[in-house]
């Protein structure tokens, strides 16, 4: 799988993202996903592997691209994700949301959040009347759109989508090319 750059991650890594790990990890892995769509729901394993492994080398970053016209309850679930980051349990319900996908997306739209989002957000510890009152707030929107704003600015098109060190990689296809990117990334960093 070849490395070569796709485009450039704008704006880069800053204080309004989601952050696991150091910020000024050797690697800055930042995806572009979609809660609903089945391709990022298999990729959240393998990525959540590859953090566990490289641990402090790699700042993780999540940014909110829900692809509406295909995926009719990414945009409420991003704007859970949003709303329980208000309370501190974003990662928490970030993670949720992959690791239930299957049950959730079969829901009817109009029922998404009291029939599943509101019992997540009650099993987090989270005030769920605050919850439900910040899931459309303009907050929660505005950070959103901000991050569709980056992804159409860095010409992502398609969920997940990839950059490390600000740079969009194509998707890898397994834990092991995944890998490979992620220690020619390590030894790029370490070599300058």
């Amino acid at each position: 799988m070849s490395a070569s750059a796709i485009a450039t991650l704008k704006p880069p890594v800053g204080p309004r993202d989601h952050i696991q790990g150091p910020p000024d990890a050797p690697v800055q892995l930042v995806e572009f996903g979609d809660y609903e769509c089945p391709y990022c729901g298999e990729a959240y394993p393998v990525v959540k592997a590859i953090q566990e492994r490289l641990g402090d080398q790699m700042c993780f970053v999540f940014r909110n691209f829900p692809l509406y016209s295909i995926h009719p309850d990414a945009g409420i679930a991003a704007q859970a994700a949003e709303a329980a980051g208000l309370q501190g349990k974003y990662w928490q319900m970030h993670d949720l949301l992959y690791t239930d996908q299957a049950t959730w997306t079969t829901a009817a739209s109009s029922s998404v959040v009291a029939q599943y989002f509101n019992g997540y957000a009650s099993s987090l510890g989270l005030n769920v009347a605050k919850f439900d009152q910040d899931i459309n707030s303009t907050q929660v929107l505005t950070k959103i759109q901000t991050d569709v704003n980056s992804g159409n600015a860095a010409q992502v098109n398609h969920t997940p989508t990839f950059f490390i060190n600000l740079t969009q990689i194509p998707n890898p296809t397994s834990y092991a090319d995944f890998q490979s990117v992620i220690e020619a990334a390590i030894a790029s960093s370490t070599a300058q």
